[in-house]
């Protein structure tokens, strides 16, 4: 979202697609209006490193999630290890908000996205 706007909306291609949603949402806005320092990215799951770091070079400094990674298959993400400590180390830090008040919505929604893509 930028200025209450959404400029992109993506869905997760199924393996062996490259990028999640986050990542191509993220590629799409970039291309449409350049950097995304003022963008929030909103996500149904954690981001992982990938896309955590795409956001990153895309300007994006905050995003908002429903479903922590403990909630998922760990196949989601690159480690089933905390990778915080390396987006925390970024030069510039991003600001990540979990609203746990959408997780079963949100983790319905992931649900629905496995049964159709196996």
């Amino acid at each position: 979202m930028w200025g209450g706007e959404v400029v992109s909306s993506e869905v997760s291609s199924p393996y062996p697609g490259l990028f999640h949603a986050d990542s191509k949402a993220v590629q799409s806005a970039f291309n449409k209006l350049g950097l995304l320092p003022e963008a929030t990215l909103y996500c149904s799951m954690q981001s992982c490193l990938m896309c955590t770091s795409v956001a990153y070079w895309g300007g994006v400094r905050r995003i908002v999630f429903a479903v922590r990674k403990e909630q998922v298959d760990s196949n989601y993400y690159e480690t089933g290890d905390n990778t915080d400590p390396v987006t925390d180390s970024y030069h510039e830090k991003i600001k990540r908000v979990h609203i746990p008040g959408l997780e079963a919505e949100a983790l319905a929604i992931v649900r629905e996205w496995e049964a159709k893509n196996g």
